[in-house]
């Protein structure tokens, strides 16, 4: 089967030929709980490779030392967690037998490079065992492929022309261009901050932020697109710095998806152009 997914530091978004799932991506660890009840639909107790956990919503509430991973990699075992758990939550939402791999995931435009890319895929590629609450999978991750986060949302609904994308996401921000399909590296990159890594919290404070630093290469009136989770939340604030800002609406199934998954689906779509 093969999967595109984006292991994000807020959520995990993942796209396959049976549709689109997210879901919380805190993991922390597991204890006894006196007083058990649901704290949302994400609640995941886990074991794999001899840890036991508690991942999505349930870790977000009740483990003591639960989130997530910021930096500008993601080249690092959580990732390898959030991957696996959202295999194994994709296989058990759609009843799905499958248990052999191709999969695209996503790092940051600024560590795309051959080494963090190997190190990620050698950190996913192989024979893995994880149960999540009390079902076990074996999942078998035969070929990774490394995409670039934000630019490779433009394989989700592809555009003519120049096309400026910045995406948003809770640790990171890249910001990409690409100009009749060819990525443009001298115009794109990553910056060391995104929607949960301010202390102040101030959005207009963030957006401020990325336009000051992208507007040193690109234009006032160029065509710029907005994807990721906070896309909704910034659009309006980017509008100052760039009046022809947009959301970029990913294409799946025929139809339009919201901007959180526009790397997931093109991470897919660039997997089955790659493997089949």
């Amino acid at each position: 089967m093969i999967l595109g997914i984006d292991a994000g530091n807020n959520e995990v978004k993942i796209a396959g030929k049976y549709g689109l799932i997210k879901f919380l991506s805190d993991i922390g660890e597991g204890r006894s709980i006196n007083l058990e009840q649901v704290h949302g639909e994400d609640d995941m107790v886990f074991e794999y490779e001899g840890r036991y956990g508690f991942a999505g919503s349930l870790a977000k509430y009740e483990s003591e030392f639960s989130g997530a991973i910021m930096g500008d990699s993601k080249a690092h075992e959580d990732t390898k967690l959030r991957v696996l758990l959202g295999i194994h939550r994709y296989l058990t939402l759609y009843n799905v037998e499958d248990y052999n791999f191709q999969i695209i995931v996503g790092q940051p435009i600024s560590k795309h490079t051959p080494s963090e890319k190997e190190k990620l895929k050698k950190i996913l590629q192989g024979k893995h065992i994880i149960t999540v609450n009390g079902i076990k999978k074996k999942i078998n991750i035969n070929v990774v492929n490394v995409a670039a986060e934000g630019v490779s949302s433009f394989w989700a609904n592809p555009k003519e022309g120049l096309t400026r994308i910045i995406d948003l996401g809770s640790g990171t921000t890249n910001y990409a261009t690409v100009l009749d399909g060819r990525f443009i590296d001298k115009d794109s990159g990553t910056l060391p901050y995104g929607m949960n890594t301010n202390k102040s919290n101030d959005i207009e404070a963030l957006a401020r932020g990325i336009a000051t630093e992208t507007l040193k290469k690109w234009k006032k009136e160029d065509q710029v697109y907005l994807v990721g989770g906070a896309a909704n939340l910034i659009e309006h604030l980017m509008k100052q710095f760039y009046p022809n800002v947009q959301l970029l609406d990913p294409i799946f199934n025929r139809r339009i998806q919201d901007p959180i998954y526009a790397n997931a689906i093109a991470f897919y779509n660039i997997g089955v152009n790659v493997y089949e």
